[in-house]
């Protein structure tokens, strides 16, 4: 082709070229491989087999079994949004004082928390299950509404020793059986924000 001629049309596979609605190609390449990355990163986050988090170090090693089962708290009695709140919420320093600003056992973790609470030191619990920050669950919904017990999603918390070590990410597989099993809706919608 010599000056006089206009240049042709784009080679086959020329990643610059533009499609018949206007746009590039390669825009359109880089935001799918982008959607597939999230998406990819996403469900890997939900479903990974080992689901288990950054370490957890909590003030105290709580006994959920002494207070659930050897004394009869609810999970309500220390999480005061697990049945009518979108979270759970954590005990507050008043919560513990209630029965702990003297001792009333003879462990060395009461010892402990019995000291923290009469220097007025703050009870920094730690949270040990998450959430992705993109998913909606309301425990309101769950625990009030469909009735489920706190083990449903928390396993056996309520009969630990000790806390556990680690950050527990629950897992979408798990949220999908349960959704199954009772019926209820599995719009990626209903969770996905």
């Amino acid at each position: 082709m010599g000056p006089n001629h206009p240049p042709g049309p784009p080679a086959r596979g020329d990643l610059g070229q533009t499609d018949p609605r206007g746009g590039s190609f390669l825009a359109a390449l880089v935001a799918s491989f982008a959607l597939f990355a999230a998406t990819a990163s996403a469900v890997s986050f939900l479903v990974a087999a080992g689901s288990a988090g950054p370490p957890v170090v909590q003030p105290v090693l709580f006994n959920h079994q002494v207070h659930v089962e050897g004394e009869g708290f609810a999970c309500a009695d220390c999480h005061p949004g697990c049945e009518e709140g979108v979270r759970p919420g954590l005990p507050d320093d008043e919560t513990c004082a209630m029965c702990h600003s003297e001792p009333i056992g003879e462990g060395a973790e009461e010892r402990r928390l019995v000291a923290m609470i009469q220097s007025g030191a703050p009870l920094e619990w730690q949270p040990l299950f998450r959430q992705p920050p993109h998913i909606y669950f309301s425990h309101r919904r769950h625990v009030t509404v469909a009735g489920l017990e706190c083990a449903a999603c928390h396993g056996g918390i309520g009969q630990s020793q000790e806390p556990p070590q680690v950050l527990e990410a629950l897992r979408m597989d798990d949220c999908l059986d349960c959704h199954r099993r009772h019926g209820i809706t599995e719009s990626c919608t209903a969770c996905h924000r």
